[in-house]
């Protein structure tokens, strides 16, 4: 008897749910916003690599503390570096370049960091001259379409020029 009671209140609890007003029907849902991949020539992608002078920050992603610098990612574009040695006062130091950039990672004086699919490695010791140490290319997967974490058929690596890397993703 406890049973058919169990059965029953379960198979009640789950036609209540199928009418309950606060689930979504798929069919109801707002469309997801349509991206193009940003592309960039092989050759252009590793020379674009630089270290620059500092600027704004407008569309931040990870950020990395390494005392007493803050490494903050610039979705797609690089990473900002700021002295915070006086956190009252932080400095901007420099920004380096990294087209496709959207993870960074550090291990003593090295930095390492993604660029569309190659990973990075740069001597930081000296913040303000960081190098680029070493280039692996297709290291790491390619940048997926935000949202979906795809990459649509028609961006396919077969479906754009040979050379081409994605180094992000433009809303439409």
């Amino acid at each position: 008897m406890q049973k058919l009671y169990a059965i029953l209140l379960g198979g009640g609890l789950l036609m209540s749910l199928t009418a309950c007003p606060g689930l979504i029907d798929p069919a109801d849902r707002a469309p997801l916003p349509q991206y193009k991949p940003l592309l960039m020539a092989r050759a252009q992608l590793e020379q674009a690599v630089a270290v620059l002078p500092p600027r704004e920050l407008h569309n931040t992603g990870k950020i990395y503390l390494r005392d007493p610098y803050i490494f903050i990612n610039e979705q797609y574009e690089g990473v900002h570096i700021i002295n915070n040695q006086d956190p009252e006062h932080p400095q901007p130091v420099a920004f380096l370049r990294i087209p496709g950039n959207v993870d960074v990672a550090m291990k003593g004086t090295l930095l390492y960091a993604d660029s569309g699919s190659d990973l990075l490695t740069f001597d930081i010791s000296n913040v303000q001259a960081a190098r680029l140490l070493h280039r692996v290319r297709e290291a790491v997967p390619e940048l997926p379409m935000p949202e979906t974490g795809e990459i649509p058929a028609e961006y396919q690596p077969q479906n754009r020029p040979a050379d081409a890397v994605v180094i992000g993703w433009q809303k439409l």
